[in-house]
C-alpha cells in the first residue's frame, strides 16, 4: 500500500514528493534510495531528504521507474475514441505502467486519409478498430490535432504507415510503382514527418505493403529520413528458408538510403525457424559495426496477434480485400490457395515470378496452433479462441475451408493469435537469447478493442519481464530490463526528455513492488490486470493510484521535433 499524505502546513514549492523508493533510474546504472521532487509536469529534484510539498507519496520498498515505453503499439484507432470511451480501452496498458505509446507500426495504420482510400484502410485495419472510429481526419497533422482534441490518457507518438501512403499513390493493386506514384508516396511520407511523424513504418507480409519491393523501400525511408525520421519494419519473412535474407533486406535499406533502421519485434515463426534468432542478431551487429543505425525490439511471450488475412498467399490480396473475398468465392482460385498453404515453402525474393511467398505461416505453425481472437458476426463469436483445426471439426469441414467461410461471412475482418513464435507452451529458450540482448527494446506489439480476446500482453507484457525474466528467472537484471523499457526506446524516439528519471525529464513515472510485480493476464483470460503496480504518473498526474486506475487526459501528442 502505497500511503498519499498531506502536508497542509509545508510551504509547496514542490507538488509532489515521491519519498523512501529505491530509483531504477532507466539509464542501466545501480538502483540508488532517494526522494524525487515533482513541480507541474517536471521531475525537480532527485535526492535525499526533500521537502515542502502539499503531499508525499510513500514509496518504501518499491521501486521508482521511468514510465514505460511502448515502442510498438496498434492503438491508432483507439486513441480517436472520446475520452470516456478510450479510457477503458487503455486501463490495461497503463496500469502495467506504460505512460508512451508508438501508434503507425507494421504499414497498418489510418493515415493519410482520402476519400478514394477510405474504404481499404477501413478494411485493413478492421482489427485493430474499436466500434465507433469518427474516420474525420485527412493530413497527418489533422489526426494529431484530432487525437489531441479528444485528450490521451497516455501519452501518444506516432509513425506513419507505408500501407496508407501505397494506397494513396497507386490504390490496392500488386506490382512495382510508376515514376509519378513513387514521387507520390514519397513526398506523403515527408509530409507526415514534417508534420510530427517519428518516421515511417513498413509491414512486409501485410498488404499493400508485401507488394513493394526493396527499391521501394528505400525511396520511401529515404524521404522520411530527410526530414529526420527514422524506419521500422515488420520483416518481410520469418521463416527458416526467408529469415536471413530478411533481415539483409532491412540493413540494405539502411545502407543504400543512409537511414537509420528499427527491426520490429525480433522473431522466428515455427519450431524450424528457432535457431535461426541467433543469425538474426549477429546480422545486426555486424551491420552496426559496419556504421549502419539499426535497432530493434521483441516481445516477451511465444504467440502473436494479426489479422487472419496474413495466412494467404500475396497474389490473392492484390487488389484489396473485396478483390480477395471475390477469390475465396472462386472455386478455382480457392483451391488454389489451399494447394499453396499446404505444399509452399518460403522462397526468396517474392516479386520475381508468380506464386513466390516468403512466409507460410499456416503450413509452419499448424491450423493446431492459430486460433481464432476476434469477429464481429454474432453468428461466429462462439468460435473465439478455438484453433482453426477445432472450428473446422465443428463446422465439418476442412481447416482451410472453414477458416475461408468464416472470412466470407466476416467481410474478411477476422483477428488470429499464433502460437509457435521463438518458442511454443513447452519452451521459451528461443525467445531467451532474445530477452536478453542489449540492444533489443521490450514491446508489447498488442492491442485492446473492447472485443474479442486480446493479446494478453496488452494488460501484462512488461510485468511479465519484470516478475518471470527478472525476479523468477533472473535472465536480467532490474536495471538493465528497466533501461529496456525506458531510456532505450526514448533514445529511439529523440526524446531527450523521457525515459530516465532526472531532474528536468517528464514525471512520467511507475512506482510498483518488485517482490510482487507480475502478470496476470492469459491468452484464455486476456483482461487480467497486471499485480505490484502501485502507481502511474503521467506529465505528473496520477492516473493509477495504490493500484486503482483514475480515468483522465495525463498524456499528451508527441510530436517528432516539437
Amino acid at each position: 500500500m502505497i500511503d498519499l499524505a498531506t502536508a497542509a502546513d509545508a510551504e509547496p514549492t514542490l507538488d509532489l514528493i515521491i519519498a523512501n523508493g529505491q530509483v531504477v533510474d532507466g539509464t542501466g546504472r545501480p538502483a540508488f534510495r532517494a526522494d524525487v521532487g515533482i513541480a507541474g509536469d517536471r521531475i525537480v529534484a532527485v535526492g535525499q531528504g526533500l521537502s515542502g510539498a502539499p503531499a508525499t507519496l510513500d514509496a518504501r520498498d518499491r521501486v521508482v521507474a521511468p514510465g514505460f515505453i511502448d515502442l510498438h503499439s496498434h492503438s491508432d484507432l483507439c486513441a480517436t475514441l472520446p475520452l470516456h470511451r478510450q479510457a477503458p480501452l487503455f486501463e490495461g496498458r497503463v496500469r502495467q505502467g506504460i505512460t508512451t505509446e508508438l501508434l503507425g507500426n507494421c504499414g497498418i495504420g489510418c493515415v493519410p486519409l482520402f476519400d478514394r482510400t477510405r474504404r481499404d484502410i477501413e478494411r485493413v485495419c478492421g482489427f485493430i478498430a474499436p466500434d465507433g472510429v469518427p474516420w474525420c481526419w485527412g493530413s497527418f497533422s489533422s489526426y494529431l490535432d484530432h487525437l489531441e482534441a479528444q485528450g490521451c490518457v497516455p501519452n501518444l507518438a506516432s509513425l506513419v504507415a507505408h500501407g496508407p501512403l501505397r494506397l494513396a499513390a497507386m490504390g490496392a493493386r500488386s506490382g512495382r510503382p510508376t515514376e509519378d506514384e513513387q514521387e507520390l508516396m514519397d513526398r506523403l511520407a515527408r509530409q507526415a514527418v514534417d508534420e510530427g511523424a517519428f518516421g515511417v513504418s513498413f509491414g512486409l507480409i501485410y498488404p499493400p505493403g508485401q507488394f513493394a519491393d526493396t527499391d521501394e523501400l528505400v525511396s520511401v525511408a529515404r524521404a522520411a529520413a530527410a526530414s529526420g525520421g527514422f524506419c521500422a519494419f515488420h520483416q518481410r519473412g520469418s521463416s527458416l528458408e526467408t529469415l536471413t535474407q530478411a533481415v539483409m533486406e532491412l540493413v540494405e535499406v539502411g545502407r543504400r538510403g543512409d537511414v537509420p533502421v528499427h527491426h520490429s519485434h525480433v522473431e522466428t515463426v515455427g519450431r524450424r525457424a528457432w535457431p535461426g534468432a541467433s543469425g538474426v542478431l549477429r546480422v545486426e551487429e555486424g551491420a552496426a559495426r559496419d556504421g549502419i543505425e539499426i535497432t530493434a525490439d521483441v516481445i516477451p511471450y511465444t504467440a502473436v496477434c494479426t489479422t487472419m488475412l496474413a495466412l494467404y498467399p500475396p497474389w490473392s490480396l492484390a487488389g484489396g480485400t473485396q478483390a480477395f473475398l471475390d477469390r475465396l468465392k472462386d472455386p478455382i482460385q480457392r483451391a488454389r490457395m489451399k494447394q499453396e498453404i499446404e505444399e509452399t515453402s518460403p522462397v526468396w525474393p517474392p516479386w520475381e515470378g508468380a506464386g513466390r511467398w516468403t512466409m507460410n505461416i499456416a503450413r509452419e505453425c499448424g491450423w493446431d496452433h492459430i486460433r481464432l481472437a476476434h469477429v464481429d458476426g454474432a453468428a461466429n463469436k462462439e468460435y473465439g479462441h478455438l484453433s482453426i483445426a477445432e472450428i473446422g471439426r465443428r463446422r465439418r469441414a476442412d481447416p482451410f475451408d472453414a477458416l475461408s467461410e468464416l472470412l466470407l461471412e466476416e467481410s474478411g475482418v477476422a483477428t488470429q493469435l499464433i502460437f509457435g513464435i521463438s518458442g511454443d507452451d513447452t519452451t521459451d529458450e528461443p525467445l531467451l537469447p532474445l530477452l536478453a540482448d542489449p540492444r533489443l527494446a521490450l514491446v508489447t506489439d498488442a492491442w485492446e478493442i473492447g472485443k474479442g480476446f486480446p493479446h494478453p500482453g496488452a494488460y501484462g507484457a512488461f510485468p511479465r519481464v519484470l516478475g518471470r525474466y527478472v525476479r523468477d528467472r533472473r535472465l536480467l537484471g532490474l536495471e538493465e530490463a528497466v533501461r529496456k523499457m525506458t531510456s532505450l526506446p526514448a533514445q529511439r524516439l529523440g526524446l531527450r526528455d523521457r525515459g530516465r528519471v532526472q531532474t528536468g525529464c517528464a514525471a512520467d513515472l511507475v512506482v510498483f513492488d518488485p517482490r510482487t510485480i507480475a502478470d496476470r493476464s492469459t491468452f484464455t483470460e486476456p483482461r487480467r490486470f497486471a499485480e505490484g503496480v502501485d502507481a502511474v504518473l503521467i506529465n505528473g498526474r496520477p492516473v493509477v493510484r495504490d493500484g486503482e486506475f483514475q480515468p483522465r487526459p495525463g498524456g499528451r501528442v508527441l510530436r517528432r521535433g516539437a
